[in-house]
């Protein structure tokens, strides 16, 4: 099955393979899957043309919301569904630091 990526609200992806990204304020993001969660904190800044660009900042400890750890795969492709997630809101990522 190919996965289907949709942008459902203008701060909001689905992935038909489970998995959304959701804007939830202008300091933070939440991916979600499988009932886990994990938020991360981001910030807007205008470039020089005033177009806003996002910065996400990776927390230090990646844990579920149930503690449960996160592989450094897993953590890869949270941020790839992520950085996919910017793109389909016409979100322009700055960095991921």
């Amino acid at each position: 099955m190919k996965e289907v990526v949709l942008a459902i609200s203008d701060a909001t992806v689905e992935s038909s393979l489970g998995w959304r990204v959701e804007i939830t304020s202008v300091d933070f993001l939440e991916y979600s899957e499988d009932g886990r969660t994990i938020k991360l904190e981001i910030e807007d800044r205008p470039d020089v043309g005033g177009e806003l660009e996002w910065i996400i900042y990776t927390p230090g400890n990646w844990v579920w919301n149930n503690d449960e750890p996160l592989t450094k795969e897993k953590i890869s492709d949270i941020l790839n569904r992520i950085d996919l997630a910017f793109w389909k809101l016409h979100m322009k990522i700055k960095e991921i630091i």
